[in-house]
């Protein structure tokens, strides 16, 4: 109701927005408590002198620890764009003052003012998600052992890694998982990556690190590395699949979006709706493309120097492997008893080999992050795999992640 209530809000503000420049401030009267947002519709529309608008989204208790709430999360989600009060003891009015001038005006803010909003207004949920960001360490850190720190990509976090993590530390290595809001704006996860490995690099000068990242989170850890506020200890960088310029199936994040919170849902008990909208409103896609205005920042940028880049790129779509398996299933379909008859024998074995054709047909993308968009100027170590974008990184089938043998040997190098 109260997400409801607030898009009702900001819908009323922008239809009131163009009438007039001028700051507005109403009186609404509470009726036990409760706004209406009909009488909030009349006040201000009113004061704007607009007509022709009418919207409802019913009534919100404003009395109490919840309505306090409320009014604390409207006020930050809309700054100096807008400021609401209670009146009297008994929560008799609102007091609103709405400023057009100083209203989000673009779709990007009015998107960061719903997360704040809905951050301010359920902060025990936004705490319970908060607790996963950041990155997690090894319970006991060696100082002596060198540390890998796995970085995730869009709408992944870090159980992802979990696989790859037991090959590494059977190799000897610490290992230790960033997890980051993965749909917010990439600035603000890269800032928190950059604050949580400065405060490790701070806590243990001595430990060599090493940074392991898919996809979206090579640009994360790039933005750290490249960037003005980089406090050393990075040894090598490697990206797996990471879109250096862009990826155009960005526009289908929304998708990986419903998986990532399905899978929360069932596997978190302190899952909440609200997650869906603190965890970002798809920034992340919209930096992910081509020409972001984030991407051509990043890309200004020199490489490290001292630290070592290596790039693994896939080469295969994932219907690739998926048309290939539907072609060895056609063929198993075949009895063993009839395996050998004529005809029959023949069909099942040029099915086969469709399948191994296939299988090996090498393309221009993993899926979703093409060959050439991994690539990054200044970056020799460039190593293309015939894999798919998750392959790379997972194990599939029971294989081993396809980037595993280059992992291990540039660690070790």
């Amino acid at each position: 109701m109260r997400n409801a209530f607030f898009a009702s809000l900001l819908a009323l503000m922008f239809a009131a927005a163009p009438a007039s420049a001028v700051a507005h401030e109403a009186r609404i009267p509470l009726h036990d408590g409760r706004l209406q947002t009909s009488d909030l519709t009349a006040a201000l529309l009113e004061k704007c002198h607009v007509h022709g608008v009418d919207l409802d989204a019913g009534s919100i208790n404003l009395r109490g620890f919840a309505g306090s709430l409320f009014v604390q999360a409207l006020n930050a989600a809309l700054g100096d764009g807008c400021h609401v009060a209670l009146e009297g003891d008994d929560a008799d009015a609102l007091l609103l003052r709405v400023d057009p001038q100083k209203l989000p005006r673009s779709f990007d803010a009015l998107r960061k003012a719903a997360r704040v909003f809905t951050a301010a207004a359920a902060p025990d949920w936004t705490a319970a998600q908060r607790r996963n960001y950041g990155i997690w360490m090894p319970p006991h850190v060696d100082p002596n052992r060198p540390m890998v720190v796995l970085v995730h990509g869009l709408d992944c976090n870090r159980s992802n890694w979990y696989p790859m993590a037991e090959l590494l530390i059977g190799q000897g290595y610490q290992v230790a998982y960033f997890t980051y809001p993965s749909d917010e704006p990439l600035e603000e996860s890269a800032a928190l990556f950059t604050r949580d490995m400065r405060a490790v690099r701070e806590v243990f000068p001595d430990v060599k690190l090493d940074v392991v990242a898919h996809s979206m989170g090579g640009l994360v850890a790039r933005d750290y590395i490249e960037g003005d506020d980089y406090a050393g200890g990075v040894d090598h960088l490697i990206m797996l699949g990471t879109p250096n310029a862009g990826s155009r199936w960005a526009a289908y994040r929304w998708a990986l979006e419903v998986q990532e919170h399905y899978h929360l849902w069932k596997s978190d008990p302190n899952w909440h709706w609200t997650w869906a909208i603190t965890d970002g409103l798809g920034e992340a896609g919209r930096d992910l493309k081509p020409t972001s205005l984030f991407l051509q920042s990043l890309n200004a940028h020199p490489r490290r120097a001292g630290v070592k880049y290596t790039i693994v790129a896939g080469d295969q779509h994932p219907a690739v492997p998926m048309a290939a398996n539907a072609l060895d299933g056609a063929a198993n379909i075949v009895p063993s008893r009839a395996a050998q008859w004529w005809g029959l024998r023949q069909t099942e074995s040029a099915l086969h080999r469709a399948a191994a054709k296939v299988r090996a047909h090498t393309g221009k993308s993993d899926g979703p992050v093409n060959v050439k968009s991994t690539r990054l100027e200044g970056v020799d170590d460039f190593v293309e795999l015939h894999a798919d974008h998750a392959s790379l990184y997972y194990p599939v089938d029971g294989h081993e992640p396809a980037a595993w043998a280059v992992i291990r040997d540039r660690l070790a190098h």
